[in-house]
């Protein structure tokens, strides 16, 4: 057992000699985006039984390396996400009659980083940005899309995103929360919120104009 316990420790202590230098990092990522059952402030027994939700998540941006540490195999960074196009769809179908509800969000997120590499050519990032929503816009959809009358819509809205990348050589595998809250507004009637109808009907105590809009999303990719 001791020699196990020396062997362990000397291994901890070995693994920075042949750890990745940390650099700069370029990457394109898709994958699956599972949108909240709480987005527009609701619980999922609101949807009713036969309700089901999907999404999809695509991003491209970079890590840059500010401060190596630890024989360079441990990292502060800046992460920036160029772009972002972020999908999610609720679909409800009751008496023979389905009816949808797609929202479409796209913009750009910064924040900082810490990365580790603890053998060569792997690293593991965490990281907290601010999420700048460019255009967020969410459409009611019965059966067909092309029946949607009217949609809803908000720019320049601020949100937060926390997450953990799993890097390989050149394969990228990554896990985000992210929380962003747009006012909601019809484009057939200005001045009328998304959200203002929701709350009529299941939330009449509530003033609130905004859309809490939370979602996690599974993502594969590569960086270079």
């Amino acid at each position: 057992m001791k020699k196990l316990l020396i062997l362990f420790v000397l291994s901890i202590f070995a693994a920075p000699s042949f750890a990745q230098e940390l650099n700069n990092a370029f990457y394109f990522r898709f994958g699956y985006s599972s949108p909240s059952w709480s987005q527009y402030g609701l619980e999922q027994d609101d949807w009713g039984d036969y309700a089901s939700k999907y999404g999809a998540n695509f991003e491209v941006g970079s890590i840059f390396i500010i401060q190596p540490w630890a024989a360079k195999n441990i990292a502060l960074g800046i992460n920036v996400d160029y772009l972002y196009l972020n999908y999610g769809n609720f679909k409800v179908e009751e008496y023979g009659f389905e009816s949808n509800l797609g929202s479409i969000r796209a913009g750009s997120k910064i924040g900082p980083s810490f990365s580790f590499s603890p053998v060569k050519n792997m690293a593991l990032d965490v990281y907290v940005k601010a999420d700048i929503a460019w255009a967020t816009a969410v459409i009611p959809y019965p059966e067909e899309i092309g029946d949607a009358d009217d949609y809803y819509s908000d720019y320049g809205t601020l949100g937060l995103s926390t997450g953990l990348n799993f890097r390989y050589s050149v394969l990228m595998l990554g896990v985000e929360f992210n929380t962003i809250s747009p006012k909601l507004e019809s484009d057939d009637y200005p001045g009328f919120y998304l959200q203002e109808f929701i709350n009529d009907a299941l939330a009449p105590n509530s003033a609130s104009k905004k859309s809490k809009m939370p979602c996690v999303n599974f993502t594969f990719g590569f960086c270079f």
